[in-house]
């Protein structure tokens, strides 16, 4: 139902031309399309049920972003619902989660997750923004969706070390944003705290772990279901561009690459629900998945932007506006490196466990 969901708006409301001009909006996405996703009930799928969710599981949260992937719609549904309301719903106290869930649920509020920092990168342990006595100091890059958020959750350290989530306006004094678009049109924003108010939410770094692994998961989701669009693209296509008086894909060499990437598109399917029904050894799992599923989704992709031919790499086709999509999504949260030096790292952990 979910998918069905997801699917019913996406022919109703994208094609390339519209979704492009979603994309020129100034939020980067139309306000009459968060709205109808609010009034649906579809914003609240991956929130809890006290707070006015459908308390979804992860097998529900790769069904909506597969879904979403596959009509490669620019509604953020990852930085807002996934990290934002999520880090809201695992660490915020019980005034917060009153206040702010059911208003993202509505579509009336959206908060931003200011995690990572330059020189950090992907990493937490680097992150070097301080809290003292309740104020905020330090620069986050990369904020999706920071330059329009209602609220920023930042991911700060104590003066003994210790990593803290707190809650910001987006108003407060001492906050410079500075916004920006990324390779696919989204927005997002690098944003500087100097001596900034926040509030200390209830939970941390465990809260925090726990939230970036259903991200990830999310991540994967909807990348397979940009594979997915890409492919069932390209074999409509090679069915009919002619060549030598006959089909492109009537050539055995095209017909050999088809068949990688159907391969590529299966295999990282079971990745995916592997790792969203592993719950012993979630983190390597879903970090193998990621790994995986994002070097697969850039290969599908250059190939279904090589076998449309020049035409592959315009915007008047949705393989190629997906592709943008992929090559943001696989780098978000940790490139392949990244993911392949945590995957084995985690494995071997969890191996020297009794």
């Amino acid at each position: 139902m979910l998918r069905d969901l997801v699917d019913r708006f996406g022919a109703d409301r994208y094609d390339p031309a519209r979704r492009l001009a979603y994309l020129r909006e100034p939020r980067g996405f139309a306000d009459a399309n968060w709205a109808m996703l609010a009034e649906t009930g579809l914003l609240a799928f991956a929130l809890p049920e006290e707070a006015g969710g459908f308390g979804g599981s992860a097998v529900d949260i790769i069904t909506v972003m597969e879904a979403l992937g596959r009509c490669v719609v620019v509604e953020p549904v990852l930085p807002a619902i996934i990290l934002g309301a999520g880090l809201v719903a695992a660490a915020g106290t019980g005034s917060q989660k009153a206040k702010l869930l059911p208003a993202i649920a509505a579509g009336e509020a959206i908060v931003a997750a200011a995690l990572f920092e330059r020189q950090a990168r992907f990493d937490l342990e680097g992150i070097k923004t301080r809290v003292h006595d309740g104020r905020i100091s330090g620069t986050k890059q990369m904020v999706l969706g920071g330059s329009y958020a209602d609220h920023l959750l930042v991911a700060a350290r104590t003066g003994e070390g210790a990593l803290t989530l707190h809650l910001v306006k987006a108003d407060a004094p001492g906050i410079t944003i500075t916004p920006y678009r990324l390779v696919d049109g989204s927005i997002a924003a690098d944003v500087q705290f100097i001596d900034t108010p926040a509030q200390p939410m209830a939970g941390g770094e465990a809260a925090l772990a726990q939230t970036l692994d259903q991200a990830r998961l999310a991540i994967c989701g909807e990348l397979l279901g940009l594979m997915d669009m890409m492919f069932a693209a390209t074999l409509d296509y090679i069915k009919t561009r002619q060549q030598f008086g006959q089909p492109i894909g009537s050539f055995q060499a095209i017909q050999h690459r088809m068949a990688d990437c159907y391969a590529r598109v299966e295999l990282s399917r079971s990745h995916l629900y592997r790792a969203a029904a592993d719950g012993a050894t979630v983190a390597a799992a879903v970090m193998g998945a990621k790994a995986y599923i994002a070097q697969s989704a850039m290969q599908v992709g250059e190939e279904a932007v090589q076998l449309h031919g020049g035409i592959g790499t315009t915007e008047e086709l949705m393989v190629g506006q997906a592709f943008k999509r992929v090559m943001t999504l696989a780098t978000l949260l940790g490139d392949t490196d990244h993911d392949i030096v945590a995957y084995i790292a985690l494995t071997n952990r969890a191996a020297d466990r009794p």
